[in-house]
């Protein structure tokens, strides 16, 4: 073979050797796989859920057995706080949720029925509200707006009277089990210096709005909660007051 097929064979079998080297190298997997594949394989983010539901006033509830379906029935809600059944009679429901009233109607139809299925929907939300009372000029219940403030609910009953102590205006919430949670706000910084309001009303708060300083609570919720919210347990009046 001569010297030029020489060094035309050696300058091919570079070539191929350069060619395979290249093939392999854009072939082979990266060792570190990127954040954007490592994040592909997470699972995803469970939402979180929000706050169970617990029954109203004025709520209506459809009661659904599955293998009675005879004795399923619709029913309101009554202002107190009960619903009535064929199948089990009346019912304290107010500040249970659906699964809590699922597991009564089940305990207490079973001495009629055999292992009874009980399905409870909530088929339409009642009107929520507040109460106001004390020193305001129309005492009584007012319709529960999103987001609303002590200061719109009172001024839905005609504001303040002349003689209404506006610094130890009690915001007190019950509990389900007629407990209440209390905080006093000091609405003379609201009306006078129009300092803005930090406080939103939740169902069934009530607004007590007094004629002098308050330093017992109890006294107001027995002479005065018990009998605007009748529905609520009396199992003693029980509180805790934050200033």
């Amino acid at each position: 073979m001569s010297g030029e097929m020489q060094r035309r064979m050696t300058s091919v079998l570079a070539l191929v050797a350069l060619g395979l080297t290249a093939l392999g190298c854009g072939h082979r997997s990266s060792p570190n796989p990127s954040a954007a594949s490592v994040a592909a394989l997470q699972p995803a983010a469970q939402p979180v859920p929000g706050p169970t539901y617990r029954v109203q006033l004025g709520d209506e509830l459809h009661v659904r057995f599955l293998y009675q379906p005879d004795m399923s029935e619709q029913v309101p809600v009554r202002p107190d706080g009960r619903i009535s059944l064929a199948s089990t009679g009346e019912i304290d429901v107010v500040g249970l949720t659906p699964t809590d009233i699922e597991r009564e109607v089940v305990e207490r139809s079973s001495s009629h029925f055999r292992n009874p299925e009980v399905s409870v929907i909530v088929t339409k939300l009642g009107e929520q509200h507040v109460y106001v009372g004390g020193e305001v000029a129309r005492p009584g219940l007012v319709v529960l707006r999103p987001e609303m403030t002590p200061l719109q609910a009172v001024l839905q009953t005609g504001g303040f009277r002349p003689t209404a102590k506006l610094n130890s205006v009690l915001i007190m919430t019950p509990a389900a089990d007629g407990r209440f949670s209390a905080a006093r706000v000091d609405m003379k910084q609201v009306v006078n210096d129009g300092v803005p309001e930090r406080v939103r009303l939740h169902p069934n708060d009530v607004i007590y709005v007094p004629p002098t300083w308050i330093a017992d609570m109890d006294t107001v919720v027995d002479q005065y909660v018990r009998g605007l919210i009748p529905s609520l347990p009396r199992v003693g009046a029980g509180y805790s007051l934050s200033n």
